[in-house]
């Protein structure tokens, strides 16, 4: 006579039964917690404040990659882009035009979301990019695609992928040799903070812009170095 295998009768022995065994019962799992925790930190610091140069590539991710960049990656491509705009030959010169057309310029645009980005403001910076992008600014793109696979938004890296596709594209010729990117102090980029206003727009909501006084703390920022 066969008899029948006795069944957990309680939800305690089902979840009892299902647990699965310890594999790695030596793996320090508060070491691994402290490693996540740590790199996540990291990777979310305000690049104006991110000096160590050992993780960064020597060449610029180009949209035609078959794959979207990790975030770190887009972090450092977009840390240096930020810096060569800011400290190209025109760049206070866009910014006074920017302000000079009651923010129209789409050049003074990518300058100043540039800045905003590296003094820790990402909504502001992304907004000015949008903007420049909007009217056609191939970099303001190429910034898009890279903050967006920084912060993990794929579909929307995709997009700006896209449409630097639609045109002949070189990060090299249009942003420059990125190993020459020059590093900012977080006092020197703080001292912006003054310079910029942000009203609020009943529709948008606060909306950073640049006070004169910017491009005049623009020029004494670049000529540090």
């Amino acid at each position: 006579m066969s008899t029948t295998p006795s069944q957990p009768s309680t939800l305690d022995d089902l979840l009892s039964a299902a647990r699965t065994r310890t594999r790695y019962h030596r793996y320090d799992v508060a070491a691994a917690e402290a490693r996540l925790r740590n790199r996540q930190a990291s990777r979310h610091r305000p690049p104006r404040q991110r000096t160590d140069t050992g993780l960064t590539p020597m060449e610029w991710t180009r949209p035609e990659d078959d794959r979207t960049p990790d975030a770190d990656r887009a972090w450092w491509d977009l840390n240096a882009v930020s810096l060569l705009i800011l400290f190209g030959p025109d760049a206070d010169q866009n910014l006074e035009d920017f302000i000079a057309s009651q923010y129209a310029d789409k050049a003074g645009a990518l300058v100043f979301a540039c800045l905003l980005h590296l003094a820790g403001d990402s909504s502001g910076a992304r907004f000015w990019w949008r903007f420049a992008a909007g009217v056609g600014h191939l970099v303001a793109e190429y910034c898009l695609f890279l903050e967006h696979a920084h912060s993990g938004e794929y579909h929307d890296a995709d997009y700006w992928r896209t449409e630097l596709l639609r045109h002949p594209f070189e990060p090299a010729l249009l942003c420059g040799n990125r190993t020459t990117a020059p590093l900012l102090e977080p006092p020197h980029i703080d001292q912006v903070q003054p310079h910029i206003t942000r009203p609020h727009h009943p529709e948008i909501g606060a909306v950073p812009l640049p006070r004169p006084t910017l491009v005049h703390q623009l020029r004494r920022l670049t000529s540090r170095l």
